[in-house]
């Protein structure tokens, strides 16, 4: 769901005045006309998408920031309290490091490995560009991309493109812990 033509009017409004800007800098910059802009910003009328995006590169933000329904700031805080979490697979589980900003195409995950965790999370080939990060902060995994596997210790990095499968698995002895970075979201496993 987007929002609706009075709170993206509001958001509108409230990011140019943050900035300083009048109406008219914003038109010079958006190529939209000043009084569109008032209609848009008092909730008279909706932008096209096209203008919508002039209008968010005017005001140097993410077309996203004005069609996400929470909004979201531009900087995403996570404290180490609380952390909370969703299961990925049968002895694996995650837990989101933020909740998001304006436009984000990345997130970060905290990935558990439970000690003697023999299932495996996988992520299957996208047709779109994307990719991943895996740092281990403890413990060991092995991470099979395509045809390739390597394990990974206590320090390691490996990052991989989304075109080609991902499988993240435990050693099966020790717990594990890995932060995991990624264009694509994680998902519970079937």
């Amino acid at each position: 769901m987007i929002v609706d033509v009075t709170e993206l009017g509001r958001r509108v409004r409230a990011l140019r005045l943050q900035r300083g800007m009048t109406l008219k800098q914003v038109e010079a910059l958006s190529g939209l006309s000043a009084t569109h802009l008032s209609e848009v910003e008092r909730g008279r009328t909706s932008p096209t998408i096209g203008a919508l995006t002039r209008l968010a590169c005017a005001l140097g933000r993410e077309t996203a920031y004005f069609l996400e329904p929470e909004e979201l700031p531009e900087v995403a805080l996570h404290r180490a309290t609380g952390e909370g979490g969703f299961p990925l697979a049968p002895g694996i589980s995650a837990s989101a490091l933020g909740n998001g900003i304006p436009g984000a195409t990345l997130t970060c995950y905290r990935v558990r490995l439970d000690r003697g965790a023999t299932s495996a999370f996988e992520w299957p080939a996208a047709d779109t560009a994307g990719d991943a990060i895996y740092f281990v902060e403890t413990g060991a995994v092995q991470v099979q991309v395509g045809d390739s596997a390597v394990r990974l210790e206590a320090g390691d990095a490996m990052q991989a493109s989304h075109q080609l499968s991902h499988r993240l698995s435990g050693t099966g002895g020790e717990a594990a812990r890995v932060l995991v970075s990624s264009t694509r979201p994680l998902e519970v496993q079937p």
